[in-house]
Order: C-alpha cells, then sequence, then structure tokens
C-alpha cells in the first residue's frame, strides 16, 4: 500500500512548480506532509476516519478542505488523509446518515418514529431541521469511534509489518550465512 500510494503521490518538487501553490509553496510542500512515517501515517489515517463522517454538503468539498488544513497544521501525510477520507463517498453516504441519525436520537433519547411518518406525509421539508442535532451528535460520536479504532488497527498494523521485515530480514540473512557457509 505505501509503495502503491507513493507511485501515484506526485512529487513534492513538482507540487512546488505549480503556479496556483507558488504563494502556499512553504506550507503545502512541508516534508512532515509527505513523508511515510509511522506516526504521520497512522494519524492521518486516524482524523481522515473522523473527517469521513463529516456530513456531505452538495456546495462545498468540505472533507477535502477540512483534510488539506489539517494536515498542513499537524503535519500529517497528506496522501493518507485524503486517500482514507473517500470512505465517505455517495455510495456510503446513506448508511453513514442513517446511522449517525440512529446513534444521535438513541444518544439525545429521541423517538424519530413519529417524525419519519410525518416525513412522508404531504410536507416533509418542514420537519427536516428536526434531524440536525442528532444528524450532527451521531456522526461526532462515530466519526470519534472510527478515528479511535482506525488508531489501534493502525499501530497493530504498523507493528505486524515491521516484525514481518524483521523476521523475513532475519531469514534472508542466516540464508546467505548458511550459504556461505556451505562453499
Amino acid at each position: 500500500m505505501q509503495r502503491w500510494l507513493k507511485n501515484v503521490t506526485p512529487d513534492r518538487h513538482a507540487l512546488e512548480k505549480l503556479w496556483c501553490l507558488r504563494p502556499f509553496a512553504t506550507v503545502v510542500c512541508d516534508r512532515g506532509c509527505w513523508a511515510f512515517k509511522r506516526k504521520s501515517v497512522i494519524r492521518g489515517f486516524s482524523l481522515g476516519l473522523l473527517i469521513a463522517f463529516v456530513p456531505p454538503t452538495p456546495l462545498l468539498p468540505l472533507h477535502l478542505t477540512l483534510c488539506a488544513l489539517l494536515g498542513i497544521l499537524f503535519r500529517l501525510n497528506i496522501p493518507v488523509l485524503v486517500a482514507t477520507v473517500f470512505v465517505s463517498n455517495p455510495i456510503t453516504w446513506f448508511p453513514q446518515i442513517a446511522g449517525s441519525i440512529w446513534v444521535g436520537s438513541k444518544l439525545m433519547g429521541l423517538n424519530l418514529i413519529p417524525l419519519f411518518h410525518q416525513l412522508t406525509h404531504h410536507n416533509p421539508w418542514a420537519h427536516l431541521n428536526q434531524l440536525w442535532e442528532p444528524l450532527f451528535l451521531g456522526a461526532l460520536v462515530l466519526g470519534l469511534l472510527a478515528a479511535g479504532l482506525g488508531y489501534l488497527l493502525g499501530q497493530a498494523l504498523w507493528h505486524v509489518r515491521v516484525i514481518y521485515r524483521l523476521r523475513r530480514r532475519r531469514l534472508h540473512l542466516t540464508s546467505a550465512l548458511h550459504q556461505n557457509s556451505i562453499d
């Protein structure tokens, strides 16, 4: 995955040469935002999961704007952050919004069954404003939960990857030593 992300990510030096990024080149092209180090990758993955649960807005690319601003501010790996945010896409929006409303209404102690019956009648838009509070609360809770689990999963996968590489290196080293002792 890391190798693939490095291949599809634009080079930092190429970004510095773009005319639209020249005023921001020192900030956007910071080495910390493009380095594939454990700390910046795992934190970027975790924050990307949190941002993915922000309810979608049709007029403003809110997810990518938040990625750029928070990624630069906290010096997180921007390619991982942006790739993780695409967990939220038009295919996943309905289950994400429905789950957020359900979790938010449960936490607020609201019964939404009467509201949903009113939504199916003559004027569904009149009662839609009652869904915003449970939507935002549920999105915040689910986003924080996903971010926490993503952080733990990222740490565990990174640890497993390091152990695998060490064992493979030791195996290769012992086989080379064994081959040299035979010759």
